[in-house]
């Protein structure tokens, strides 16, 4: 029997084992989703797509090297291979104890001649027998073919014309060493197969074959790096997958080459998306994470499309950074963000047309101190929600989230918050991070887009 007390630790335990349980599958799961993130074969592909005249580039360079450098080291070393028969007679009158030791005779002798071969004693006597200079031979080995008394002598020399007649002299010299060294019974070698004149070797074939193997090292070496590169890269590359990690959605995506009317059908659905988690009429704050190019061309895109449709539209630069789209729209000189909210000025009269219909323009200014205070203000609150009466979308541009603390004190005072992420160039751990801050902050996240998609 239990006793209650016992009943009760046995289920706290069970309790805290389903917590630790879930707890690591949690993890598993967020691990998994990091690392389909990070390595995608469709990724890859797309990779070396993109680069395939860089990694061409290299493939022929190893090529080339390769073929240099083997005409660098060109040297022409030939062959040439004598097979010789060794064999022992046995008189017919010899003792059977005699005969049956026939096998392991033969086989000292086999092992003699092979051994025998390396020696450089050997080599001088074969190069004084051939009659050649004894610098041009320069080894001599011996090797038995499979268990037979067939043996293959091969020399190596840089004299074709006269390797042939090396092979042979090795030969018959073994012969004679052996027949010395093994008087009885009487040992015969003969040469059942001379060697034959080497084929000329050509320095063009050896650079063409080096060259074909460094292309082949060239390739490895590309693919291995360019792996590399793509596993070593924690950058943001696909929305769907940080879409389904951050619990975001994904609210448009922009090729990096694409068409004119491509990015405006984009725009387009970008400005689906927004009307629905904004609503008919709101201010929505547009915030780069690690972006090179900012949130304001994203901005620019999303405004026009908004105003074909005959809705008014603020585009409120509140990037003190320095960024700013106000050449791009056509828009004349302002007072500005911080003159506005110093004179109490309205944002219709603080704005100024662009060459958009439908479409004012407000500049930050210059600010005086932190950027980061002035967007915390109330005044600031006030002048959003002021602009929000007065225009049917505010679209309020904000300098980078990682570099500046602007966009954390203004997160709160629109109606939506708007990240923009840059294919290949915003790292997903700080692309996270900077969602965790927004939220924390008070910003109500619509969702983000990625640009310079490549495809």
């Amino acid at each position: 029997m239990i006793s209650p007390a016992e009943f009760r630790e046995n289920q706290k335990r069970q309790l805290l084992f389903s917590k630790k349980h879930a707890g690591i599958s949690k993890y598993l799961k967020q691990e998994d989703s990091y690392m389909e993130l990070y390595v995608s074969f469709s990724e890859i592909f797309r990779f070396f797509k993109r680069h395939l005249w860089k990694f061409a580039v290299v493939v022929v360079a190893c090529g080339i090297v390769f073929g240099l450098l083997s005409l660098k080291t060109f040297k022409r070393e030939y062959t040439a291979t004598s097979t010789i028969l060794v064999a022992c007679t046995i008189d017919d009158n010899a003792s059977p104890d005699y005969s049956n030791q026939y096998a392991s005779m033969q086989n000292v002798r086999l092992q003699a001649a092979i051994a025998m071969a390396p020696s450089e004693d050997l080599r001088l006597k074969v190069a004084e027998r051939a009659g050649v200079d004894e610098e041009s031979l320069h080894s001599i080995e011996a090797k038995q073919i499979g268990s037979s008394t067939l043996v293959d002598l091969t020399v190596s020399t840089d004299d074709r014309e006269n390797a042939a007649l090396m092979a042979d002299s090795a030969a018959e010299q073994i012969a004679e060493e052996i027949a010395a060294i093994y008087p009885t019974p009487p040992i015969q070698i003969h040469i059942i197969t001379h060697a034959e004149t080497p084929d000329e070797l050509s320095a063009r074939n050896s650079a063409i074959k080096s060259g074909i193997l460094g292309l082949v090292f060239g390739v490895i070496i590309s693919l291995c790096v360019g792996i590399a590169m793509i596993l070593l890269d924690h950058t943001i590359r696909n929305a769907t997958y940080v879409s389904k990690s951050l619990q975001m959605p994904c609210l448009g995506s922009f090729a990096l080459k694409a068409e004119e009317e491509e990015r405006r059908d984009e725009f387009r659905r970008l400005r689906a998306a927004v009307t629905q988690q904004v609503g008919e009429k709101g201010s929505l704050l547009m915030i780069p994470v690690h972006a090179k190019k900012g949130a304001g061309e994203t901005a620019r895109g999303l405004a026009h499309a908004l105003t074909v449709t005959g809705r008014s539209v603020l585009y409120l630069e509140a990037d003190f950074s320095g960024a700013t789209q106000a050449a791009a729209l056509g828009a004349g000189q302002s007072r500005g963000l911080v003159a506005a909210l110093k004179d109490g000025s309205s944002p219709k009269e603080a704005a100024v047309s662009t060459k958009i219909e439908g479409l004012s323009f407000l500049s930050c200014g210059q600010a005086q101190g932190s950027s980061a205070d002035l967007l915390a203000s109330a005044a600031f609150s006030n002048f959003v929600k002021k602009a929000s009466d007065e225009f049917d979308y505010v679209l309020c541009v904000l300098p980078d989230e990682e570099n500046m603390p602007d966009a954390d004190n203004a997160a709160s005072v629109a109606n939506g918050v708007l990240l923009v992420a840059e294919y290949g160039v915003t790292p997903f751990r700080d692309f996270e991070e900077s969602l965790t801050r927004l939220r924390t902050a008070g910003g109500a996240i619509s969702g983000f887009v990625l640009n310079g998609v490549r495809t």
